[in-house]
């Protein structure tokens, strides 16, 4: 069950990552043309489906992110800073040199809660 639940929450990872940049880029290149309707919907539905596979992960590995597993609690910070910086990124005015910060440090974000899951250093 373990493996099903991680792989699965991989796979939900590396669709958010791609979403999002391909919002981005979408409004980079295309600034005027609104992002297609599919691509307002799909990532709440991805989103939603890696937090409950994040749950289930806590769950069934009896990580509490801010006892024993502080690495997790860490993350989760990390996570919350992401989806706002994320948010903020894709709400502003286009290629401005806010937005494009805000978009180094989101993928910042993503880079640092990639190697606390892989590594879980503290």
């Amino acid at each position: 069950m373990y493996l099903t639940v991680k792989h699965s929450h991989l796979v939900f990872v590396v669709i958010t990552v791609v979403l999002f940049n391909l919002r981005f880029w979408m409004r980079t290149i295309l600034p005027s043309r609104p992002v297609p309707k599919v691509l307002r919907i799909v990532p709440h539905i991805n989103d939603t489906l890696l937090l409950f596979s994040g749950m289930m992960l806590m769950q069934i590995g009896h990580w509490q992110p801010f006892g024993a597993s502080k690495w997790l609690g860490v993350k989760l910070g990390l996570v919350l800073v992401y989806i706002i910086l994320g948010v903020i990124c894709l709400r502003s005015r286009p290629r401005s040199v806010q937005w494009f910060a805000l978009y180094a440090v989101s993928l910042a974000c993503i880079a640092c809660i990639a190697y606390l899951a892989y590594f879980k250093p503290l």
